[in-house]
């Protein structure tokens, strides 16, 4: 089998474990191709990126812009509200609830990390919501559990 044909073996390959046809290039192009990879992960890393959703994404029902970050100890979400707004805020420990927002629609944001609901604080100023979540504590000690033999 001459080179050319095992790089064209190669590259078959290569698209049927993609599942999507590659560019085609000059045969010198493709020993190049080889002796650099970086395109590969570029290439996933762009697949990637467009099929998974972002952690602490808001996917929002309304028009009003939002913003999730956190610090050591807290997850702290600001949220722009129109003048009119009378926020209600509801807190599980992986998620956010606000109603009120405009008519009955209600939003819902998923935390990127488990908070302590009791120890949340909001405050709305010049149209501006801010929730503050205490992170959750997880003790990572293991807790003997007793086993009965039946």
């Amino acid at each position: 089998m001459s080179r050319s044909n095992n790089n064209q073996s190669r590259w078959e390959a290569i698209e049927s474990i993609l599942g999507t046809k590659l560019p085609n290039l000059q045969s010198d192009q493709h020993l190049e191709l080889w002796k650099d990879t970086s395109w590969v992960e570029e290439y996933v890393k762009n697949i990637l990126e467009k099929s998974l959703p972002k952690r602490g994404q808001i996917k929002s029902l309304s028009k009003e812009p939002s913003e999730i970050f956190e610090t050591h100890h807290f997850v702290i979400m600001k949220m722009n509200m129109p003048d009119n707004a009378n926020p209600i805020v509801k807190i599980r420990t992986d998620q956010v609830k606000i109603e009120g927002l405009s008519g009955t629609n209600s939003q819902v944001v998923r935390l990127p990390c488990h908070i302590d609901p009791r120890q949340s604080r909001a405050s709305y100023k010049d149209g501006v919501l801010q929730i503050k979540m205490k992170k959750k504590k997880f003790n990572k000690s293991y807790h003997e559990v007793p086993v009965r033999y039946l």
